[in-house]
């Protein structure tokens, strides 16, 4: 038997009590009608569990049997609560088939969801996570785009992943505290970036997060999830209010990395607050001239059209040339090897270029 079986099976509604007292002292429910100034049939359904003890009701109970109005109030509030229980219950039961496709043992083991195979629980735990109230609010929130803070994944193989993803970014930006967002602070400070994208110091993830919540960004690190194919994501949230930057680690070298934290960055310098971009799905109806804006603004950040012009001059890359111009234009070996792979100047399994490249991984939950 099951916990909601159960539950129905051990259900007593206050009816219950006041026919047993009347039986105690041999009153037919005809004479307490009577006595209580109600119609038969009304007191049936009291009885019955179909109408509640009010306060009125209570008091009159008081009178005719001598128990307490407060007895029957507190009886009431109990068989209201497991009544409220048991339709809980049964609700979730019903969203199982819903929480099925989501990747709950990913989930799990990021501590999303608690570890247990209670279906309503890991359903209720869901149900929390994302901030709905059913199933139906989820879609409405994440494969509908009528209104400006919805995230339209209709076309998406898997919905229920990313929309997992998005939702721990979201998480992660409410712990970082930033200001008001301001546009000419951030692009005064692109030289600071761009020299701490040259010298990587050790805890250089940790210094660009403090910067972009010095100018009112969100910037979050958020680990790839299985069967959520992006590689970073842009959108205002908290009323429009706060610009919030989502980077993955899929598919992440130091190139990449950057490449995609400027990309999302021209979003919010260039594009509206009410544009919701994720990058890495090709089935979202993208804004195709948006997006090469975006492009376009990360490769100027990473290489000058100056500085990709003198680098793709040469013929032969040794290493030695690659450090070379790697101090003279401050710009990091990993991205310069990078950008010679993606222009086909040299293989991707040259392997003494590879060994100046780095590799970028975040901290898991």
């Amino acid at each position: 038997m099951t916990n909601l079986e159960a539950k129905k099976l051990l259900l007593s509604c206050p009816g219950d009590r006041i026919q047993e007292h009347i039986d105690e002292i041999g009153m037919s429910q005809a004479e307490l009608a009577e006595r209580l100034g109600r119609s038969i049939p009304k007191l049936n359904e009291l009885i019955k569990g179909k109408a509640p003890i009010t306060k009125e009701t209570a008091t009159k109970l008081e009178y005719v049997l001598g128990i307490p109005a407060s007895f029957w109030l507190n009886l009431e509030r109990h068989y209201q609560d497991e009544l409220l229980e048991i339709e809980q219950m049964e609700f979730l039961e019903q969203c199982v088939e819903w929480l099925k496709a989501f990747p709950i043992l990913i989930m799990k083991k990021m501590g999303l969801l608690p570890n247990t195979n209670e279906m309503p629980l890991l359903v209720e735990s869901l149900l929390k996570f994302f901030r709905v109230a059913s199933p139906f609010q989820w879609s409405s929130l994440y494969t509908n785009n009528q209104l400006a803070f919805k995230i339209d994944l209709k076309h998406t193989a898997e919905p229920q992943a990313i929309s997992v993803w998005l939702r721990l970014g979201e998480l992660q930006a409410d712990k970082i505290q930033t200001v008001e967002f301001d546009k000419k602070l951030i692009r005064e400070r692109f030289d600071e970036i761009q020299a701490l994208c040259y010298q990587k110091p050790e805890n250089w993830m940790v210094i660009l997060q403090q910067v972009c919540s010095e100018c009112g960004i969100a910037l979050v690190y958020t680990p790839c999830i299985s069967k959520a194919p992006i590689y970073g994501a842009t959108r205002w949230i908290k009323n429009s209010s706060k610009p919030l930057i989502q980077i993955t680690d899929r598919k992440k070298d130091y190139n990449a990395f950057w490449f995609s934290f400027y990309h999302e960055l021209a979003h919010i310098l260039l594009h509206g607050k009410k544009d919701i971009f994720i990058d890495g799905l090709d089935n979202l109806n993208i804004d195709v001239e948006k997006e090469k804006q975006a492009d376009d603004f990360a490769a100027r950040m990473l290489l000058s059209e100056k500085e990709r012009n003198e680098l793709f001059r040469n013929s032969n890359f040794p290493a030695a040339l690659v450090i070379a111009f790697s101090q003279k234009y401050r710009i990091n070996p990993s991205i310069i090897v990078s950008q010679l792979q993606r222009e086909e100047k040299i293989q991707y399994n040259d392997f003494r270029l590879n060994r100046m490249k780095i590799k970028v991984e975040f901290d898991k939950f």
